[in-house]
């Protein structure tokens, strides 16, 4: 009789898990408009928020956007978690997305929430986003989007951690053709292009990459470079990286790539 009780209680907890799984509705992307923070972060329509720091979100669409609201009040970034399809992924956030947002039906929320039992968020403080930029040949450039003292300090040893060829002979040759006319004309050449650098670093790769004809292609939060390489392989399992975390791509792969979510 005791273990029919146990068994009883057991059988409900689970259906109660079940059931309050099933009865929070997440909240997923409906459109975009052309202009919009979304668009800036690479989101897709689709896309679902999962959770916010690390903690479900099952709240209504009002409710997230005025955390959106505060968190750019505050000038404090949301963690958010978003699911794509089969893949998680996370993503800093500071201001309100912009877009039109609707309710998951139960299958889609219930799925949701079994691949994001499976995903390990950590401490805030310890993520920051990452850009990653793509060319015809599945060839990913990727970056952290943190102010680097370095690009101030030391451009050239900057562009060339981020293999900028072109513009560290451009700079070196600004500072040779300086330092041959005068030492004084060095050291304000050398201040212009320390102030240049510390305004638009991310700009300059960005648009050096586009040189290269690598295109914006997608945005998340990592705690390292290994942990957004590997995002970025479940999202185009055929992407590679110079100096890869993630080891060659398999060419033997045929899936295309998950773009927009089930329901």
């Amino acid at each position: 009789m005791a273990e029919f009780d146990n068994e009883s209680k057991n059988t409900s907890s689970n259906s109660s898990m079940e059931s309050a799984t099933a009865s929070s509705l997440f909240i997923k992307i409906k459109s975009i408009p052309r202009v919009a923070y979304a668009r800036d972060l690479r989101l897709k329509e689709g896309d679902i928020i999962l959770a916010n720091n690390g903690k479900i979100f099952d709240q209504d669409i009002n409710e997230f956007r005025e955390l959106c609201d505060q968190a750019q009040d505050s000038e404090q970034q949301l963690l958010l978690t978003v699911c794509r399809g089969e893949v998680v992924f996370d993503l800093l956030v500071g201001e309100w997305l912009g877009v039109e947002f609707e309710y998951c039906d139960a299958e889609s929320s219930s799925a949701a929430a079994l691949l994001f039992a499976k995903h390990h968020v950590g401490a805030k403080d310890h993520y920051c986003n990452y850009e990653a930029l793509r060319d015809i040949h599945r060839h990913v450039v990727l970056y952290d989007t943190r102010y680097s003292s370095v690009a101030t300090m030391v451009p050239p040893i900057w562009l060339m951690q981020h293999r900028a060829w072109e513009p560290l002979v451009a700079v070196c040759a600004a500072y040779a053709t300086a330092f041959a006319v005068h030492w004084a004309v060095f050291l304000i050449t050398s201040l212009l292009i320390a102030v240049y650098f510390h305004r638009i670093q991310f700009r300059l790769i960005r648009n050096y990459s586009l040189f290269t004809e690598h295109y914006f292609w997608h945005v998340c939060a990592a705690r390292s470079i290994a942990e957004a390489q590997i995002v970025c392989r479940q999202l185009d399992p055929k992407c590679n990286f110079d100096y890869s975390h993630v080891g060659p791509p398999d060419n033997n792969l045929t899936e295309p790539e998950t773009t927009q979510q089930p329901g």
